[in-house]
């Protein structure tokens, strides 16, 4: 890459070369420059410093899919901080857990969501004066009263930040993904992220019109919109999803790059002929999907219809990814890809070792010279460890040219609609209940959303198991997680078992639950 295209990587430098153009559009249709938007970021940056944040501290952000959103971002990735977005539909309990574990410095919220983190914040001991509300909330300081007055320029001790999700683990507490902030200057960190430029023939001079279309509390959805704004791409933002709506706004805003999970592919193809014909989607060059397995038969109907311009991608918060084109995913129908040019893929069997093409093992990566840590869990880490590879637990195999292929999930994660379920924290939850005894949580074939979450259940009275006595602790486990987990995540069926199937030891034999809902699908 030339010194010159460098130049125009990195949302400061960009910002400088955009100017008037537009950075963002809000899901209301307000408009905001580049010019505008860096002088936002640079006011929020100054007030960080100023109100005593240092290099390595935690912003935890509960926030919508909004520009201020972004800004907020944007500033912590230029002073050095750690940004921890938050699932907005996480409840209160959930929502403390995070801020308690990350050791959250300054929290920011949508003033929709600000009842219910206000509860988690007086819960971990956050103070007002460290509380800052994107819109209005009694109590809170806004976003515009913190900016006010400060100075517009870039800060002169600019440190590239890093972003800290959490993801959750097989002891169901959400764990950091946590790398390292090295102290090179915010620039410098920005344009290390070229690579994908090259990965996905992406050219800076074409400018261009990204459609954020998932929340940006997600890992993939946050870090292509940043992308699309570290390579001057306007960001149009959706707020609510919908297939009709997304044809529209690609139409009007000519959108040329995008990112989707597999459920928004299911639901596009639902739409009546009428609406689908139509539809004007010739300005797309870049589709973007995964964060789930994406299912062959939609697949083909998406490329069907909207070209070679669909690129997939398999990765984690936790380590490198893969990229396949629709021609080549054609030629080798259910591959994930082969690494980008900065990551290194191995197939390791439980030994460490490297084993051959065509055989099954654990999927390691590495991203450059990345390397993550679970916060405050150094078992966990070591444990997804060998060498300087990382894995999280899939397992796969690559054919003769690289190409990977998964093979199954090992770490018996749900995948509903693309965000991540752990069965463990589902079962934590349930088996706090004084009329469970045993509980079992797994994922079942959803035709919409790929899995929904099931849980069968041993009730501590076997009068329970059916009868109206069954529907009436089916009803309260089902408040029970409304208290307690987010919509998402909680059983969409609850079963009654008189046992589950364990071994001699307790260990849960969980695939017996599973093979009858997945027998005969693929």
């Amino acid at each position: 890459m030339t010194n010159e295209t460098a130049d125009q990587v990195g949302f400061w430098r960009v910002a400088d070369l955009r100017d008037q153009q537009t950075a963002v559009v809000d899901p209301d249709g307000t408009e905001i420059s580049f010019r505008a938007m860096l002088e936002r970021v640079n006011q929020v940056s100054h007030a960080f410093r100023e109100i005593g944040l240092a290099v390595g501290d935690t912003i935890s952000v509960v926030s919508r899919n909004r520009a201020d959103t972004l800004v907020v971002y944007m500033a912590a990735m230029q002073s050095g901080l750690y940004y921890t977005p938050i699932n907005h539909h996480s409840t209160a309990p959930e929502i403390e857990y995070i801020l308690a574990d990350s050791s959250t410095t300054l929290l920011v919220a949508h003033e929709d969501f600000v009842d219910t983190v206000t509860v988690a914040a007086d819960a971990v001991g956050i103070d007002s004066s460290r509380r800052i509300v994107i819109g209005t909330a009694p109590g809170w300081t806004t976003l515009d009263e913190l900016a006010a007055g400060r100075s517009t320029e870039l800060p002169l001790d600019r440190i590239g930040g890093q972003v800290m999700q959490y993801t959750s683990g097989t002891t169901g507490r959400p764990k950091g993904v946590r790398r390292e902030i090295t102290g090179a200057d915010a620039d410098t960190t920005a344009q290390s992220l070229r690579w994908v430029l090259e990965v996905y023939q992406i050219s800076v001079d074409e400018g261009g019109v990204m459609l954020t279309t998932t929340p940006i509390y997600h890992t993939s959805a946050l870090a292509i919109t940043a992308l699309a704004l570290h390579f001057g791409l306007t960001v149009v933002l959706m707020d609510r999803w919908t297939p009709d709506g997304m044809l529209d706004l690609i139409e009007r805003h000519r959108v040329t790059l995008t990112s989707v999970v597999p459920t928004q592919f299911v639901r596009l193809l639902q739409l009546p002929d009428e609406v689908r014909e139509p539809a004007d989607i010739s300005s797309l060059t870049r589709v973007l999907h995964g964060a789930a397995p994406c299912p062959p038969d939609v697949k083909r109907a998406m490329i069907d219809w909207w070209g070679d311009v669909i690129f997939e991608y398999y990765g984690s918060t936790e380590v490198g990814s893969t990229t396949v084109s629709a021609k080549e995913w054609l030629e080798r129908p259910g591959t994930v890809g082969r690494p980008g040019p900065v990551s290194v893929l191995k197939i390791l069997d439980d030994e460490g070792n490297e084993v051959p093409p065509g055989t099954v093992g654990r999927v390691f990566m590495r991203q450059g010279d990345d390397q993550i840590e679970y916060l405050g869990d150094p078992d966990k880490t070591n444990a997804a460890r060998v060498g300087d590879l990382m894995t999280v637990g899939d397992l796969g195999w690559v054919d003769e040219d690289g190409y990977l292929f998964l093979a199954g999930r090992s770490s018996e994660v749900i995948i509903r609609g693309g965000a991540n379920i752990y069965p463990a924290e589902i079962e934590n939850v349930l088996l706090n209940h004084p009329g469970v005894s045993d509980v079992c949580a797994i994922g079942v074939p959803d035709a919409e959303y790929g899995e929904q979450v099931y849980a069968a259940v041993v009730p501590r009275d076997p009068a329970a198991l059916d009868g109206p006595e069954a529907d009436e602790l089916r009803s309260a486990l089902t408040d029970w997680c409304a208290e307690q987990i987010a919509p998402f995540k909680r059983p969409r069926t609850i079963d009654f078992l008189a046992e589950l199937p364990r071994d001699p030891n307790g260990k849960l034999y969980r695939k017996r639950l599973r093979e009858p809902f997945w027998e005969g699908t693929t």
